[in-house]
């Protein structure tokens, strides 16, 4: 028989939380994480008179939810979380209540949150929870760096010339003091060159790549994982034409002081293979394992031998180079290390069987290394032992897989925004979402197996009474 129901209107008492399902990625998530320490970070940014604003809390967790799904429009945002009940209970909307318009966030962007501060602080509240609960511990860590193109149209490219000063690349103060308290040193002088560089008309703050796997104009987004459950430590962002090894340490030492954590072991990849990156560790009191260059021309592919302990190489006769000063030089505005054989030795290294050997420069025998080769040398050292191989392999898993899951997943194929700041928060907000779900899956495995074993032991109980 057809049925033809008239439709009736209905007076119903609905809790939404009861029409989301208990296994839903948003319910644990609610269920784990407590976000009312927002109010007190967005505190500082609202006036103390006027009409009520828009719930920041809210807010938060919309943006949330656009970076957990991969919705990548914000006036999306608003049809889904309009559409959505899981996503009006997650962020406190009842069915009768009005979604933000979305241009709630571009408003407090340019009005309020001018910068990214509020979310770093949020980000590092989440990460600081989850050292408290034992899910961060700082044994081992990996950190990588991944291209993001910018989202810019290709005909906005333009090549301008600019004058660009050439310096000393200051990668930490503490290595700054150390490296001037050694002989040698001199003040680097800036060298000013004009230079042909490619720019967007429309976002300034990109920077153009030209690497092996990462050509492009667009920004580097520097991430440091955790590698017991995967827990995103910081995210720093900086356009694509600096070197990845000119922002690490001041990264790695912003999330050592913001977190307050103890990092023990960390690994790189060969892009890190510098002086400075080894010794930056040692102060940091960070032990590295950095893959190594395969420099074409290596002093310890000769039949040198360097010794640790007293900061001297050995050359094929058994004669010391030691130590004597730093060296500046003008064209590449860097200091090196210089070994040299004594006054007595060097009439000796005339009539050596190995002169054809070694290195000559200047007419004497010396060395030219790295400022830092004392650690850079440690770093070889570690190359290729089980620990060595151990790390890497992290780096492999975590850090390759996180960026994969981060691009895939979480909508940073490609930037959203314009601007320095504004990709930044892109970045900040995807790896939250992405240790929200990490931190998820972490307690669920940890209150199941605490499950197992209280059932275990019950049963354990039961039978040994009966």
């Amino acid at each position: 028989m057809l049925d033809k129901k008239d439709r009736q209107m209905k007076l119903v008492i609905v809790n939404l939380e009861s029409l989301v399902p208990e296994n839903h990625l948003l319910k644990k998530i609610n269920e784990y994480i407590d976000f009312i320490f927002i109010y007190e970070k967005v505190e500082p940014y609202y006036s103390k008179k006027g009409r009520p604003s828009i719930n920041p809390v809210f807010m938060i967790k919309m943006l949330i939810i656009g970076y957990l799904y991969g919705i990548k429009s914000e006036r999306r945002l608003e049809e889904e979380i309009n559409l959505n009940i899981a996503y009006r209970w997650f962020c406190g909307f009842d069915l009768c209540d009005k979604i933000p318009d979305h241009s709630l966030f571009s408003q407090n962007r340019r009005r309020r949150f001018t910068d990214n501060s509020v979310f770093k602080e949020i980000f590092n509240h989440i990460v600081k929870e989850c050292v408290q609960l034992g899910l961060v511990t700082g044994d081992n860590v990996v950190s990588d760096d991944s291209f993001i193109p910018a989202n810019v149209a290709s005909n906005s490219l333009e090549k301008i010339v600019v004058q660009v000063e050439q310096r000393t690349v200051h990668y930490l103060d503490a290595l700054d003091n150390e490296l001037k308290a050694l002989p040698g040193y001199k003040e680097p002088i800036g060298v000013t060159n004009e230079k042909t560089i490619l720019k967007s008309k429309t976002d300034q703050d990109c920077g153009y790549c030209n690497q092996k796997n990462k050509e492009g104009i667009g920004y580097l987004t520097e991430m440091t994982i955790d590698t017991d459950n995967g827990i995103i430590l910081g995210v720093d962002c900086y356009p694509a034409n600096q070197r990845e090894s000119s922002i690490f340490l001041k990264h790695i030492d912003r999330i050592k002081s913001e977190i307050g954590m103890n990092i023990s072991k960390i690994a790189l990849d060969a892009g890190y293979d510098v002086g400075a990156i080894h010794r930056g560790l040692e102060l940091l009191d960070i032990k590295g394992y950095v893959s190594c260059i395969d420099f074409k021309h290596d002093i310890l592919k000769r039949n040198i031998k360097y010794n640790a302990e007293t900061d001297c190489f050995n050359c094929s006769s058994g004669k010391s180079l030691e130590f004597v000063k730093l060296i500046y030089k003008k064209t590449s505005q860097n200091h090196y290390r210089l070994y040299r054989l004594s006054k007595h030795d060097r009439e000796f290294c005339k009539s050596c069987e190995f002169r054809e050997q070694c290195s000559f420069s200047y007419g004497e025998k010396r060395i030219n290394a790295s400022s830092f080769f004392p650690s850079f040398y440690q770093n070889r050292e570690r190359y290729g032992t089980q620990e060595y191989n151990y790390m890497k392999r992290l780096r492999s898993i975590w850090a390759e897989g996180t960026f994969a899951v981060f691009k895939r997943e979480h909508g940073i194929s490609c930037a959203k925004k314009r601007g320095l700041h504004r990709v930044h928060e892109e970045c900040l907000f995807s790896a939250l979402a992405l240790n929200l779900k990490r931190i998820v899956k972490a307690l669920e495995k940890s209150r199941n197996s605490h499950f197992k074993n209280l059932s275990f032991a019950i049963s354990i109980v039961y039978y040994g009474l009966s």
